[in-house]
């Protein structure tokens, strides 16, 4: 089993800043994805191309209501059995949470696939930038749905069980490769394929950065008590009561964020591309104290829910 000294023993005030700081970027990852594609698209002085980039946007948040779901909802159940020494419990939790969150995943996928067409008219699409919108969600949604999802519910998984620097590292290195490709893929001297090009870097970014997180799970294979065998995916109700009765409220609550985007991009769009997307520019800016603060209580919840569990009350209360 992983070591538990990070609740157990270290001080307080330290384990929170070591798990906080991981879900801080955890929440904030989708948000830096589409801050560094409307940056680069911008930078082509397109409005049509960064209005997609924005229109797109609330498809992409939506990815955190799975993420939320599943990712906070397990790594909660997760600390919970850990606290009670209950390593099976935590297999199978952990199995259950991340085969839930690769199904909701492809299905989420196929969803939009299915039904782009009349989802850029929710979304707030005209005709003018419908076509750039589509090529963007292709990549970023359609094709990214499952790397993106993945990418996140791995970090809260792998934090669960005290490494907080791992899940720092599996998340920043798809950030900071988006970056990277993000003006190869857009710009003029590079493949000059706008905003298609963001959704695409977005995507190769998300599966190098799930590639990290599998990669370390196999290397910690007889330590971690994180499962990945499929053979040992069932469903559970006390599992997933465990799981849901953390994780809906806080699917909840993005998808009102979620909610309120698309109504604000639909009130937008009636003004054209170029209202689009300064709003969404200002909005995505405003969502990153939000995603800060929201990280920051759900980072503490492997520590109050293993210090619950191992009935250490005081620990529990200091957090």
């Amino acid at each position: 089993m992983a070591s538990n000294d990070i609740f157990e023993k270290e001080s307080v005030s330290s384990a929170i800043i070591k798990l906080a700081i991981p879900t801080i970027v955890s929440s904030l990852v989708t948000v830096i994805y589409n801050l560094a594609d409307t940056y680069f698209v911008g930078l082509l002085n397109d409005p049509v191309q960064t209005a997609a980039v924005t229109l797109a946007a609330p498809a992409l948040l939506a990815f955190n209501a799975i993420n939320n779901l599943f990712g906070v909802g397990t790594s909660s159940a997760m600390s919970r059995a850990l606290g009670r020494g209950d390593s099976n419990l935590v297999r199978r939790c952990s199995v259950f949470g991340l085969y839930c969150a690769f199904i909701s995943s492809v299905l989420f996928s196929v969803f939009t696939g299915l039904f782009r067409t009349p989802l850029l008219g929710l979304l707030g699409a005209s005709a003018k930038n419908a076509a750039a919108t589509s090529e963007y969600m292709r990549w970023a949604v359609t094709c990214g749905a499952v790397p993106s999802i993945l990418n996140v519910v791995f970090a809260f998984l792998v934090r669960s069980e005290g490494s907080s620097l791992h899940a720092s590292i599996g998340t920043m290195s798809g950030c900071i490769l988006n970056i990277i490709l993000d003006p190869i893929f857009i710009m003029p001297w590079g493949f000059n394929m706008g905003a298609a090009g963001a959704g695409l870097a977005t995507f190769l970014s998300n599966c190098v950065a799930c590639l990290y997180f599998l990669v370390l799970l196999y290397i910690k294979r007889r330590t971690t008590c994180i499962c990945l065998n499929p053979k040992k995916f069932s469903f559970d109700r006390t599992i997933a009561a465990d799981i849901f009765g953390v994780g809906i409220p806080a699917a909840i609550q993005n998808l009102l964020n979620v909610t309120s985007m698309t109504v604000y991009n639909n009130s937008a769009a009636a003004y054209g591309s170029e209202v689009v997307a300064a709003m969404g520019i200002v909005q995505k800016i405003q969502m990153v104290p939000m995603q800060v603060t929201l990280g920051a209580v759900q980072g503490i919840m492997p520590f109050v829910g293993y210090n619950f569990a191992n009935h250490n009350y005081e620990r529990m209360r200091k957090s």
